[in-house]
């Protein structure tokens, strides 16, 4: 059994299913259930395709928000509190953002 395995079969909720394992600053490794990919949109086009996959995903699961577009990274922790998601980082990286989101409720 691997560590994947047993760090799932530790969540009282039924396993998500795993696209990727993230090292987040301050966060340590969490499980991504979904990626978004809004590089090359423009607002409010990033944070309607973020409304729509919350809407999709489990109570605990995180989703990562690529980004290119400044104004929409810098509009994400608030749109998070309005969504009832917890952010959990914004990531610069050459060129675009990724942000990281956990439904709260």
């Amino acid at each position: 059994m691997g560590w994947l395995d047993r760090l799932l079969r530790r969540r009282r909720s039924p396993p998500v299913s795993v696209l990727r394992m993230v090292d987040l600053p301050g966060r340590g490794l969490v499980a991504l259930a979904r990626s978004v990919d809004c590089l090359g949109e423009m607002c409010p086009r990033p944070q309607l395709l973020t409304v729509k996959v919350v809407d999709e995903v489990d109570v605990g699961d995180v989703i990562e928000v690529l980004t290119d577009n400044a104004a929409a990274a810098e509009g994400f922790p608030a749109l998070a509190m309005k969504l009832d998601c917890e952010h959990l980082a914004t990531v610069r990286e050459t060129g675009h953002w990724r942000i990281y989101l956990r439904r709260s409720a």
